[in-house]
């Protein structure tokens, strides 16, 4: 009897007390629960870095057709362009609208300005300003992807 009394202290000593078991199993939930938000946070960043190349992607799209025309009608063809007002978006903007509504959601929005030397006293004469803009709402922000640049008409 002494013996089964000493062999079965033995074999409680070898192994985990209830204590230790579930102060193991809340570390261990605390682990997989630190994981789980770095998946969380990684997934919202991969979101938004996929978001931001799309509207980048639509800004260069529509200042290649704007550098496509003709300096002396791009005022006419590309300011006030606005997606979310559809009676600004002008035929030569058409397509991109359209693929800035299919890429960027209900919330993407594109704005085109286009100023002369009479409304931007930085440039000469000849010239022109572009400012393009992309931008969407994400987690209640509002996201803009914004690209400016100038044209001149060097046809002579």
């Amino acid at each position: 009897m002494r013996n089964q009394t000493r062999d079965a202290r033995e074999l409680l000593s070898a192994g985990f007390t209830l204590v230790e078991l579930l102060v193991a199993m809340t570390i261990l939930a605390i682990g997989i629960l630190s994981v789980g938000q770095i998946f969380a946070i990684s997934s919202r960043n991969a979101a938004y870095s996929r978001a931001e190349t799309t509207a980048v992607s639509l800004v260069r799209e529509v200042a290649e057709k704007i550098q496509s025309e003709a300096v002396d009608q791009v005022g006419a063809l590309f300011d006030g362009v606005d997606t979310a007002v559809p009676g600004t978006v002008t035929a030569p903007c058409q397509e991109w609208a359209n693929h800035l509504a299919t890429q960027m959601g209900p919330t993407g929005r594109g704005r085109i300005w286009v100023r002369d030397p009479n409304e931007d006293l930085e440039l000469a004469a000849g010239m022109l300003s572009v400012r393009i803009e992309v931008s969407w709402l994400s987690r209640g922000d509002s996201i803009r992807v914004p690209l400016q640049f100038a044209l001149t008409d060097i046809s002579g």
